[in-house]
């Protein structure tokens, strides 16, 4: 009894144990735990991208420190204002000599305060072309932001659409499963009762290995896909996430020269360049005018406590000009830096504007082949599934083999990927040819769901 007893409790507990395993690989494939998971839309997506984007929050913290800059660059032009307040302890009283006396002439413990004002009253316009010249790279920041923004979005669409695709092509494979599974039945029941010998089972068995192991890889693209996405919007990677798909009837597709044009106008960055541009030639300015004479005035009023004076305090007004006559070279050099970075800002923006242009017409071709790709591939669906019911038909009655029958699934599995390849390849071509443009993508996907 205690034997069995024993044998008993160790085989509940392998029982138990597979279940647990059984129940874990369950979830694994079917994506789920339990939990609930986020439902998310494209436009949820971007709104959560423009929430809590690392990428965007760095770059909206150097705009802020590019917007303190400008405030710095504005002191010259506005008044100085200084306070000052002290109070001094002498080893003797302060004395001065008359003849053979010693005349008391301050206080030995005096206290003293006083304001001061100043405020520089023209300096040939190097104070106005240094906080031009900051304001316009601040400008130049605010362009980088939006460029972040629009490339951190277009990232997100992309991976989005990615998901999907890879969603899709569980449900191929999951259906190549099993249509080979029931096919495989079928030639089960056909052998067992005679009609068919073993070699017939040979090919439909390593038919349905290999779709499985097509299954169980695009269970795991998927949860690449899906991290990489959760990565983008800051979530867990233990977070469950659920997409809406999203359809929309695509506009015709504008010119060459259109959408060149809007690409011309629209894309922040070609306003950063300029923005830059003019930043340095600004800045250049400034300097060539850093070894003139700055005139000023400075005012204020002083107290010092001395009962040996006649009044103890006093204001005062002072005009004056001062000049830099030799810095050792260092504004020159600073002048043909700057001089030197635009030059490399205007290169940049030739190229910026070629890679556009390329961007464009590619974004254009892409979306036209994506277009005819997703035609042809709808058409080949329909008749791959066709293909299949006639060959299962013709096989029950003798009139085909089982590798016709094989062929016709694998034949509508591929048509299958292919169609939702086209489908989504058309998707990513049509948001990045809207990217290329400039066109707000925030805009376009909000009213698609609306």
């Amino acid at each position: 009894m205690t034997l069995k007893r024993y044998l008993s409790g160790i085989v509940a507990a392998l029982f138990v144990a597979g279940c647990f395993n059984y129940v874990y690989c369950a979830e694994i494939f079917s994506g789920s735990s339990g939990e609930d998971s986020r439902v998310l839309t494209i436009s949820d997506g971007i709104d959560m991208v423009l929430r809590d984007s690392r990428l965007i929050k760095i770059e909206l913290a150097d705009k802020d420190i590019s917007f303190e800059d400008t405030i710095a660059a504005l002191s010259p032009l506005l008044p100085h204002i200084n306070l000052n307040a002290a109070k001094t302890y002498y080893k003797y009283t302060p004395q001065m000599k008359f003849g053979g006396l010693a005349v008391p002439m301050g206080e030995r413990e005096p206290v003293s305060w006083g304001v001061d004002i100043y405020q520089t009253l023209f300096d040939f316009g190097k104070s106005i072309y240094s906080y031009r010249a900051s304001t316009e790279a601040f400008h130049a920041r605010i362009a980088k932001v939006k460029t972040v923004k629009r490339t951190v979005i277009l990232e997100f669409i992309v991976t989005y659409f990615d998901l999907l695709e890879s969603e899709k092509m569980i449900s191929v494979a999951t259906k190549e499963v099993e249509s080979l599974t029931s096919y495989l039945n079928d030639m089960t029941h056909l052998y067992e009762q005679g009609v068919i010998v073993k070699n017939d089972l040979l090919s439909s068995r390593v038919k349905l290995a290999d779709a499985r192991q097509k299954l169980i890889a695009a269970h795991n693209r998927r949860e690449v896909v899906a991290a990489s996405l959760k990565t983008i919007l800051t979530l867990s990677l233990r977070e469950k996430i659920e997409l809406r798909d999203t359809g929309m009837d695509y506009p015709p597709a504008p010119t060459m020269e259109d959408a060149w044009k809007a690409a011309q106008l629209q894309r922040p960055e070609i306003t950063f360049y300029n923005n830059q541009i003019k930043a340095s030639q600004l800045s250049e300015k400034a300097k060539v005018l850093e070894n003139l004479p700055s005139i000023y005035v400075d005012g204020g009023y002083d107290y010092t406590e001395n009962r040996y004076m006649v009044k103890e305090a006093n204001g005062y007004i002072q005009m004056g000009a001062k000049i830099n006559l030799y810095d050792g070279g260092a504004n020159i050099a600073g002048m043909m830096k700057d001089r030197y970075q635009t030059r490399q800002f205007e290169e940049q923006k030739k190229k910026l504007i070629d890679d556009i242009r390329y961007e464009v017409e590619s974004g254009l071709l892409s979306l036209k082949d994506a277009s005819e790709k997703l035609s042809v591939a709808k058409e080949a669906l329909a008749q791959s599934e066709e293909n299949v019911r006639f060959y299962r038909v013709k096989y029950n009655n003798g009139a085909a083999t089982s590798t016709d029958v094989l062929e016709a699934i694998t034949l509508q599995t591929k048509a299958e990927t292919n169609y939702y390849s086209a489908n989504y390849e058309l998707k990513r071509s049509y948001v990045k040819l809207m990217y290329s443009i400039g066109n707000d993508l925030t805009t376009i996907y909000k009213e698609t769901e609306r």
